[in-house]
């Protein structure tokens, strides 16, 4: 079995809307030479949406199992669409949208498809209802967040509480990179920076304003996931050591920084042995996932799963835990999703 923690999906909404028509202020149009772009205001970007509708999900899994080997993905809405400007009453309805739609994906197809809840996070009061909603009426024990909500990190007074909200449901929680609004991005302007600094820097900003927080000393059983490997932090996590040692970070959290690194979950986005050693060291082997980024470009050259299948330095039982284990229990599967030869129960 194969559980991809890191996949897309555009929402059937915006493909829906006619010539001239707006989808919570996108637009799909083409550009000069006839390709998809999805645009809203100045932000434009190049975007083949046909291929990530989850309009027919069946042949969206029988296609990614055939040729990726793929059983199971938890897709992420495309990461340009958090909505985090809409007012309380479009937010409201985007929202029920989002989530209304991949609940009906994982009911049908439980098997092969489970469902991240998207959240308003812009309307803290809104969000905690649609919380409630998600892992209620609709049976989403998950929810997607961006790594950043209009500026303000993930340890901020008016975004902590939803993620205590959903830690205290034992929600399990994903976070992906904003693709707009990154720091530094004016200094990303050639050479796809925005997207190979951009992203992890994004990443590993979110991760540690978590460890920041203290939330990990509060919930030790949370389950939270970064993508891209978590970004920069494995590599330099020692710095925010010295900084902790030295007393000058004024934090609240009860351990040095690198103990928490085992505490959370990754992606294996990191496309480099080298760096995917270093984050098998960090995380533990009960903390790597399988992350394709299906259908964007930031898979693995010759895809994630022959990648872990190869590596020499994990043994047959580590790579049974990146390549489904350590999913299905952040997902919580029951067993019927699960392959007949393994007891879950008993780990």
């Amino acid at each position: 079995m194969v559980i991809d923690m890191h996949s897309h999906w555009t929402p059937r909404g915006l493909a829906a809307c006619a010539a001239g028509q707006d989808w919570y202020g996108w637009r799909l149009d083409r550009d000069a030479k006839g390709s998809e772009r999805v645009s809203m205001g100045e932000h434009a970007l190049s975007f083949a949406v046909s291929r990530s509708l989850l309009s027919d999900p069946a042949a969206r899994a029988e296609d990614r199992r055939m040729h990726e080997g793929i059983d199971m993905q938890c897709p992420i809405p495309t990461g340009i669409f958090w909505n985090y400007h809409l007012d309380e009453a479009q937010a409201r309805r985007f929202t029920l949208e989002l989530n209304e739609e991949i609940a009906e994906v994982q009911r049908a197809y439980p098997r092969s498809y489970r469902g991240l809840a998207m959240l308003p996070m812009q309307h803290p009061h809104l969000a905690r209802e649609m919380l409630e909603d998600a892992a209620g009426r609709l049976g989403l024990r998950a929810i997607v967040i961006a790594s950043n909500v209009n500026g303000r990190n993930l340890d901020d007074p008016q975004v902590l509480p939803l993620l205590e909200a959903a830690a205290a449901m034992g929600l399990s929680i994903v976070v992906h990179p904003v693709y707009w609004g990154k720091p530094g991005e004016e200094r990303f302007p050639r050479y796809h920076f925005e997207n190979s600094f951009g992203a992890p820097l994004e990443s590993s900003l979110a991760a540690m304003s978590v460890v920041y927080s203290g939330l990990l000393d509060r919930h030790p059983d949370l389950r939270i996931m970064f993508t891209q490997g978590g970004g920069w932090i494995h590599f330099g996590v020692g710095r925010f050591n010295l900084r902790y040692q030295q007393g000058r970070d004024g934090t609240t959290m009860a351990r040095p920084p690198v103990d928490y690194l085992s505490q959370m979950y990754f992606d294996c986005l990191v496309h480099d042995v080298d760096a995917l050693a270093l984050l098998f060291k960090r995380c533990g082997r009960d903390k790597l996932m399988i992350g394709t980024d299906h259908p964007a470009s930031g898979n693995i050259i010759g895809g994630a799963v022959p990648w872990i299948r190869r590596q020499a330095m994990f043994s047959d039982e580590d790579k049974d835990h990146i390549l489904w284990r350590n999913a299905a229990r952040f997902l919580q599967l029951d067993a019927s999703c699960l392959p007949k030869v393994h007891s879950f129960e008993q780990e």
